[in-house]
């Protein structure tokens, strides 16, 4: 630490420095053997207690302070009390003036209740509704019977039909937030025929298990990518059917519904009931084009109106 700078920038320690100066300028040999050594240590003994010495000070400017703001509540507080018992006495005489008031208002009311007993008992011609009468109360609203689903809220379906094999249709509901959920389409074989399911099983390879797919964060780190051509599951059935479903879009595997392994017949409820396969994040960059190369709600009911018809 260099005392001699802190020494000469300090006033309380600055005239111990210049003693110092002029010791060494005198002494020009014998300061180099200590002689001006007896200034020296007081100078930086100076320069130790100079916090000691501002934190004092600095304690009793406070106290200085904290005492004059004591008296000038003490001061702010007789003032208010004075103006309290001023408005004390301003509020005993609202207080009785309303009262006063009070009397003359008392006395209309009466009249009034009067009036209105009279009118009462003529208008006897109006009735109440019955309190299970709800009529009017949808006219605003396009209710049919039946509200919508989560999923039909929600999601917007894409169909894929005849996938891997006839029948094999597939759908791929969008959510607003363009998260993706697999299931299978209503007019896949499964449904249309009831099959009993045996077992769904998401080991699509030796290497790889989809269920056990785990991610992480917002980016969804740890997720097993998935391509247009991607195994997601494969479906079992009793009577020695199985059927392939892949993913038909490119993206990451969040999840897969692992419920279907305890329980394969879960598959034939509703999505939003348990009776999905997947979740996926899709490739936004792609989004589009395999909206394309799906067919949308209206279009796939066409398309089965056609089938149906030929089949006819």
């Amino acid at each position: 630490m260099n005392y001699k700078s802190l020494a000469a920038h300090n006033a309380a320690c600055n005239k111990i420095y210049r003693q110092f100066q002029d010791c060494e300028a005198e002494h020009p040999y014998r300061r180099l053997v200590g002689y001006c050594e007896h200034i020296h240590k007081a100078m930086i003994k100076c320069i130790k207690e100079q916090p000691k010495t501002k934190r004092l000070k600095s304690e009793n400017d406070y106290g200085k302070k904290l005492c004059k703001k004591e008296e000038d509540n003490m001061l702010e507080n007789a003032v208010k009390d004075i103006a309290d018992g001023r408005e004390i006495s301003l509020q005993e005489q609202e207080y009785d003036e309303l009262i006063d008031s009070n009397k003359k208002a008392s006395t209309i009311v009466d009249s009034d209740k009067e009036t209105s007993a009279i009118v009462d008992s003529d208008d006897e011609s109006f009735t109440f509704p019955p309190d299970e009468d709800v009529s009017g109360m949808l006219d605003e609203v396009q209710y049919n019977g039946n509200f919508p689903t989560v999923t039909d809220r929600y999601f917007t379906p894409y169909y894929k039909m005849d996938a891997q094999s006839l029948g094999n249709d597939t759908c791929i509901w969008i959510h607003s937030n363009r998260i993706c959920m697999l299931s299978l389409a209503p007019s896949h074989i499964i449904l249309q025929d009831n099959k009993d399911i045996q077992k769904v099983d998401f080991k699509v390879s030796d290497k790889l298990d989809r269920s056990l797919n785990k991610v992480s964060g917002k980016s969804k780190h740890g997720a097993q990518p998935l391509q247009t051509n991607s195994n997601i599951c494969t479906i079992l059935c009793k009577d020695g059917q199985t059927y392939v479903i892949k993913c038909y879009i490119v993206g990451k595997l969040i999840e897969v519904n692992n419920a279907l392994s305890e329980n394969p017949q879960l598959l034939k409820k509703l999505p939003h009931k348990g009776g999905y396969l997947a979740i996926i994040l899709p490739n936004l960059k792609v989004l589009e084009n395999f909206k394309q190369s799906t067919l949308t709600h209206d279009k796939y009911i066409e398309h089965i109106k056609e089938k149906e018809s030929k089949q006819q």
